[in-house]
C-alpha cells in the first residue's frame, strides 16, 4: 500500500468551494481508478488547508496519477482558487487501523 497526501492552501474565501471540488473530484477518481483504495479529504479553514490523503495498492499507481488527463484537467480547475502551489507528497503506509 502506498499513500500520496495532496495538501491545498485556498486563497480567502475560497475554502468550501475548494473542499467541495477536491471532495467531488476524489470521489469521482476512486471510482475511476482501481488502484486507489480510500481516498480522505480533511480541511482546517482558519489554518487555509485543505488535504487529500489517498491510499494505493502500490507506488507505481500512485505514480500514474501525475500523468492522468483527468488529474491535469482538476489542477487546471483549482489553480485559480489557491493561494500557493499545491503540494504532493507520497508515502510508505506503515500500518493502518480501522474499527
Amino acid at each position: 500500500m502506498y499513500v500520496a497526501e495532496f495538501t491545498l492552501h485556498p486563497k480567502p474565501g475560497h475554502f468550501e468551494e475548494l473542499a467541495e471540488i477536491h471532495s467531488k473530484f476524489a470521489a469521482d477518481f476512486l471510482s475511476d481508478h482501481p488502484a486507489l483504495q480510500t481516498v480522505m479529504v480533511l480541511g482546517d479553514e482558519a489554518s487555509g488547508v485543505v488535504r487529500g490523503i489517498a491510499v494505493y495498492t502500490d507506488r507505481e499507481a500512485a505514480d500514474e496519477v501525475n500523468s492522468d488527463p483527468e488529474f491535469a484537467s482538476y489542477n487546471d480547475r483549482i489553480r485559480p482558487l489557491l493561494a500557493s502551489p499545491s503540494e504532493r507528497v507520497e508515502l510508505k503506509l506503515l500500518h493502518h487501523y480501522s474499527r
